[in-house]
């Protein structure tokens, strides 16, 4: 008998045991402490949504590295934003991996009603920092801009992503939002005025109204301003209108770069056709080129020799011309010392998208040295102008009687070939 009643009393305590750990949370008075695991948080969906008000869920899952004795409650909080929860959403305030596993999900909420409001935002932090019993919480924010518009309205949305990954000094990656801030643009057609732009921190949002006149328009997107670092970044326009246009989507890989933060560039995302209620929208996809007519004038500057000057002209033909170049070297006594007799002007190549231009090798000087006619000399060179920063970068080479002047000089050290001019105007 004795040993029924040990055995009894130990099933016993094994089920109470049980049942103990299984009620308790670690919220920090746990009675049974656990170990230490790390906690994640993963999305269905990334951290910054645009949308039109209707009724839509987004997935989560909170997940610790270990199987714990006791529950792990997780808070959720709103933590800026206009939207008001129980209204234009829901989300639980807070999610519990029960003892025994190691994840949980749930989802956030997004409602419709009736009511026309304006662009609504509510930022959502998973985690809080007071969960118990965690060795490190890795939580994470989510942003939703909740659009409400009218039947006849069109509800259109940008974002953007880098083209390949961006990382800080520390290794870690820098998010699209801080690499550019950008602006979406509603324009005329071709593009000669704004009759609407939104230019708010993050990503954009805005409402083409049903009441705009019939006619054609443009989606533009531009730059507000830019991170200095260099990079490509890829495009994403989205479309909405209530029964008819849901959730469309037009993708713009590498589209523009943070260099091209400035007034004169932007891009052209797709064109627009109003008729009534109903909108034909064709994608476009084209970066804005140069007018070469702006960078027709003066600009001046230095090269290896000294201080420099080049003119540009714009011909009948639409070509950019200069004149000038290696006007220093070619005269200073300092340097190769002879007169000119005769200059041409350059035809210059210029890619009116990126800047860059080619001048092919050209007849462009005779001159004479102590009284003796030279050989004619020739020029090539290649070079970007910046429509940012009205700037032109250029190498060139002088070419006389098939001998190159960089190649030969530089055997001794010489290196001409390097100017940099600002416009003046």
């Amino acid at each position: 008998m004795k040993n029924k009643f040990l055995k009894i009393a130990l099933v016993l305590s094994a089920i109470i045991l049980t049942t103990a750990c299984t009620e308790d949370d670690a919220t920090g008075d746990a009675t049974n402490a656990p170990s230490s695991p790390s906690l994640t948080v993963a999305l269905d969906f990334e951290g910054e949504q645009s949308l039109v008000e209707a009724e839509t869920t987004y997935g989560f899952t909170v997940s610790i590295s270990e199987i714990q004795i006791t529950n792990v409650r997780v808070h959720l909080s709103q933590t800026d934003g206009d939207a008001t929860k129980g209204d234009d959403f829901d989300f639980p305030s807070t999610v519990t991996i029960a003892a025994g596993t190691t994840s949980i999900s749930d989802v956030f909420t997004i409602h419709a009603d009736e009511i026309l409001e304006d662009t609504e935002t509510a930022t959502i932090q998973i985690t809080d920092g007071t969960e118990a019993n965690l060795n490190s919480i890795s939580g994470t924010s989510v942003t939703f801009s909740i659009m409400n518009h009218a039947e006849g309205d069109l509800a259109i949305g940008l974002s953007w992503a880098a083209s390949s990954a961006v990382t800080d000094n520390y290794g870690e990656t820098i998010e699209a939002t801080d690499l550019a801030d950008m602006r979406l643009l509603i324009t005329d057609v071709p593009y000669t005025g704004i009759l609407t732009e939104e230019d708010g921190s993050g990503f954009e949002t805005l409402n083409f109204l049903g009441t705009y006149p019939d006619g054609e328009y443009y989606i533009v997107a531009d730059f507000y301003e830019a991170n200095e670092i260099p990079i490509n970044l890829d495009l994403e326009l989205t479309l909405d209108q209530v029964g008819v246009i849901n959730g469309a989507s037009h993708s713009f890989p590498a589209a523009v770069n943070t260099t091209d933060a400035c007034a004169d560039l932007h891009y052209i995302l797709a064109k627009v056709t109003k008729l009534g209620e109903e909108y034909t929208i064709e994608k476009v996809g084209e970066k804005s080129t140069m007018d070469l007519a702006n960078y027709v004038g003066t600009w001046s500057g230095e090269d290896m020799w000294g201080d420099t000057e080049v003119t540009t002209t714009l011909n009948a033909d639409g070509v950019l011309e200069i004149t000038g170049i290696g006007v220093t070297f070619m005269t200073d006594a300092d340097a190769w010392g002879e007169t000119i007799l005769e200059q041409e002007i350059l035809l210059m190549d210029v890619d009116e998208t990126t800047g860059s231009f080619t001048i092919e090798e050209q007849y462009y000087m005779k001159t004479e040295y102590d009284g003796a006619v030279q050989d004619l000399y020739y020029l090539s060179g290649t070079g970007t102008i910046d429509p940012c920063t009205n700037t032109m970068d250029l190498e060139y080479d002088f070419v006389q009687d098939g001998t190159s002047y960089v190649d030969w000089l530089t055997q001794y050290g010489y290196f001409f070939h390097e100017i940099n001019v600002l416009n003046e105007e």
